[in-house]
């Protein structure tokens, strides 16, 4: 791994950590910009990071290990972490958070699910040095992030997509590629289900529809409530 000569101390193990070399948020390469979520001891690339920052400090702290210094106990607390840990506690039993159901969900809501609000009192807890949290509490997101996502219709072309664009899961002769007729993202089946399809003034047949432009009637995760509520 090559890594830049101006790297802040701690940076290099944290990097050589293992899944700690790619963005815990997107899986892409990081080691070129990184940066670390201090609130949840991860490693993110420098776009994801802008998408924390954006949630406010209180939710996701993020520092540059290009430009910032850590303080030792921060440094500790990523090694003794990182993106492995993170990604075994969502995907425990008890959490019930599977890899792909974490990637299929809008970053910008990811952080306000009961699961991640979880982990965060459990660091911060470590960090104290008190009684760790063990159950999940009821969150109420932003009522701006419970509107369905949406982007400017781009079809996506085949040779494009080597996997699918909602929960990264790679295609396959038996999970083929199948493109959302409003968006334009290519998608497993899994991520355009049947009860995603509407019709058209254009057809009366269904046409398939990815499942953020038209989100199933359940999309709040267990815990999370309504701002109405």
């Amino acid at each position: 791994m090559a890594l830049g000569g101006c790297m802040a101390p701690h940076a290099e193990a944290i990097l050589k950590s293992p899944g700690n070399d790619r963005c815990f948020d997107c899986e892409e390469a990081c080691e070129s910009s990184p940066w670390v979520s201090i609130t949840y001891g991860i490693v993110v690339c420098l776009k994801c990071a802008g998408i924390h920052r954006s949630l406010g400090v209180h939710i996701s702290y993020v520092r540059s290990l290009e430009l910032d210094s850590l303080k030792d106990e921060e440094a500790d607390l990523i090694l003794q972490h990182g993106n492995v840990q993170f990604t075994n506690f969502l995907s425990d039993p008890a959490i019930g958070i599977a890899r792909k159901i974490w990637l299929a969900t809008p970053l910008e809501m990811r952080y306000f699910t009961p699961a991640a609000d979880l982990y965060r009192r459990q660091l911060r807890a470590k960090l104290e040095g008190v009684e760790l949290p063990t159950e999940m509490d009821p969150v109420k997101p932003p009522a701006n992030l419970l509107q369905p996502a949406t982007r400017q219709s781009r079809w996506t072309p085949d040779s494009d997509a080597q996997v699918c664009e909602l929960c990264r899961v790679s295609f396959t002769f038996l999970n083929r590629r199948h493109h959302c007729r409003r968006c334009g993202r290519c998608v497993c089946a899994e991520c355009s289900p049947q009860d995603s399809w509407r019709t058209t003034a254009e057809s009366s047949q269904p046409l398939r529809t990815c499942k953020l432009c038209e989100p199933p009637a359940a999309r709040l995760m267990p815990g999370m409530r309504h701002c109405d509520q």
